[in-house]
């Protein structure tokens, strides 16, 4: 027998806090994270956003958070909700993550790169996009579209602006990033004495051992 009780839809609210906590652990590495919306007047989501993720976990992420940081690893996203953020795990450092991020809008705005590495760039970005699914993984990525609307022209201006997308398009996105850093919002779990240490970076320093 179906349920027969009526459905009332209700628009959960959030309180919007920027807290900027850090978590102490017995751990001897941070987890480092910071974020915040990417998006203002005149700013909208684009998929050359995902070319610019792409080339963060290749290049300056990469390069500056894991080879020369010694993060075990580290990542970014940016959503079409107008959030974002950079994030590191297993990471020996605090602040010198943090100003990695920071720096992050003026590695954008001097961006360079050759045809050929705006090429690969461009390949493992769709490479993400257009990956073969089974029936039920094509299933469960439908159902999740139809959940946050997003549709097929979505979908497919999204992919052209990652075939499109040039070293002056990846350049133009420094003013994005820039916007997100600019909410200060951070957050990391990690070595007690670590985050004593740094805790002027933090509005909250709790225990995550008691």
């Amino acid at each position: 027998m179906l349920y027969e009780m009526p459905c009332v839809k209700a628009v959960p609210t959030f309180n919007m806090e920027k807290k900027n906590e850090g978590f102490k652990t017995a751990s001897k590495v941070q987890y480092v994270a910071s974020g915040g919306c990417f998006e203002k007047e005149g700013q909208e989501y684009t998929g050359a956003l995902k070319v610019l993720k792409t080339i963060f976990s290749y290049d300056y992420l990469w390069v500056n958070v894991r080879v020369t940081g010694g993060a075990y690893g580290c990542m970014c996203s940016f959503s079409r909700n107008g959030y974002g953020f950079f994030t590191s795990y297993r990471d020996p450092n605090l602040s010198a993550t943090l100003d990695v991020y920071k720096k992050a809008a003026e590695y954008v705005r001097n961006f360079e790169a050759g045809q050929r590495d705006m090429t690969k760039y461009i390949i493992g970005t769709i490479s993400g996009i257009d990956q073969p699914l089974e029936p039920a993984a094509l299933g469960d990525r439908s159902f999740h579209a139809y959940q946050s609307g997003v549709t097929v022209e979505m979908i497919q201006k999204e992919r052209n602006q990652v075939l499109d997308a040039t070293e002056e398009t990846i350049r133009s996105l420094a003013d994005y990033i820039e916007t997100m850093m600019d909410a200060g919002t951070v957050c990391a779990i990690g070595n007690d004495r670590k985050l004593e240490e740094e805790k002027e970076l933090f509005k909250q320093v709790s225990s995550l051992t008691q």
